[in-house]
């Protein structure tokens, strides 16, 4: 993003901003402490020097500082990140209920059928519950990819309003669209990979143990249904510690491709070099802020599934009423929290980028002088 100098990776062309030197500062013995009071190269304590220009001092940032930095950058811009987060999830949400309405409405329809006729062969009750898989697949695979370009799209309006905010300033909802706009194609494919990489990485952990027991049931052996359990049980811890581990060397990519203009590929490598120093601190940070999402996201739907829940009984299981009353109160919660949500996650993960450079490349030097212009 050439019209915010700051953002390039060093050695990179495109760079807008002097690449001379600080003035040297005067000689200070280190300070010890904490997140918040990091040592200065030039002496001193980061905490006492830095800059404030936008939603975060201008220095390694704690994880308080983190959050704190993500709040403040939906309060500066809340119209088009709430705005566009609204958007997502209510596109999201309602092709997601209507996929599950329709197909499951197949399989009610074939169990129903199935009932009537008590006479049905194995081979029939098989074929008719298969002809509605493909339906069902189909559109469960139409869902995710829709989910994945209008999440893509959301990441990308997040990630460049956090940098305007990090310099002080604020972007309008129809630049940032803009500017998304153009790179929406690789930053969806970025952000298939960042996630595929890692779930293909876990699932191929599960090969030998599947492998084992599918084996011992045809064979009968008893021995080969225990060790494959075994291996089926050590694929899982694997599998965690895999998916865990990719996940936080690749999760950085959209951000490198929306702020630094870089290629796929180019992206991945980029977030792949960024992670390989505080791995420990990053994997902490995301673990912890899923989980407080994931918890927040639960307190607000539960009581609208409940609703759903209780409504759709009164309604009556048997009616045809029933799954689209059900869908559309919990549906509801989901809009509500993840509306809120999914822009404070995307904040934090840009920050965390933004934290990275500053810790190990001196970004915050480039950000000070591009908020003094």
């Amino acid at each position: 993003m050439s019209e915010h100098p700051g953002w390039t990776a060093p050695g990179s062309p495109g760079g807008q901003l002097p690449q001379e030197p600080p003035a040297p500062a005067p000689a200070a013995p280190p300070q010890q402490g904490g997140w918040g009071q990091v040592p200065h190269p030039g002496g001193g304590s980061w905490a006492a020097r830095a800059p404030r220009p936008g939603i975060i001092p201008l220095r390694p940032l704690s994880l308080g500082e983190l959050w704190d930095g993500a709040f403040r950058a939906v309060r500066t811009n809340p119209g088009p990140l709430l705005g566009s987060a609204a958007v997502v999830v209510v596109i999201t949400t309602t092709i997601s209920s209507l996929v599950q309405v329709f197909s499951l409405s197949g399989f009610e329809s074939s169990l129903t059928a199935l009932e009537d006729d008590p006479t049905a062969s194995p081979d029939q009750v098989l074929s008719s519950l298969g002809a509605g898989l493909p339906g069902l697949l189909g559109g469960s695979l139409l869902s995710a990819v829709l989910t994945l370009v209008a999440v893509a799209a959301l990441t990308g309006v997040v990630t460049t309003s956090v940098s305007t905010a990090v310099l002080g300033r604020r972007t309008p909802g129809r630049e940032l669209w803009a500017r998304v706009r153009g790179r929406l194609g690789p930053l969806v494919g970025v952000s298939l990979l960042a996630s595929l990489i890692p779930s293909l990485a876990a699932a191929l952990l599960f090969v030998p143990g599947a492998a084992v027991v599918v084996g011992g049931a045809v064979n009968g052996s008893d021995g080969a249904l225990l060790g494959g359990g075994a291996l089926l049980l050590l694929g899982a811890l694997a599998a965690l510690v895999v998916g865990l581990f990719l996940t936080v060397r690749l999760f950085m990519a959209p951000a490198v491709l929306v702020l630094e203009g870089q290629g796929v590929g180019a992206s991945l490598k980029r977030a792949w070099a960024l992670s390989k120093r505080g791995f420990w601190r990053l994997l902490g940070i995301y673990l912890l802020t899923a989980v407080c999402i994931g918890v927040v996201a639960a307190v607000v739907a539960t009581p609208f599934s409940f609703a759903g829940s209780a409504v759709g009984f009164a309604v009556g299981v048997d009616s045809p009423m029933y799954l689209p009353v059900t869908l559309v109160l919990s549906g509801i919660g989901t809009v509500l929290a993840s509306t809120v949500l999914y822009p404070l996650q995307a904040a934090v993960v840009a920050l965390q980028y933004v934290d990275q450079r500053m810790r190990l490349e001196g970004l915050d030097v480039d950000l000070a002088r591009a908020a003094a212009r």
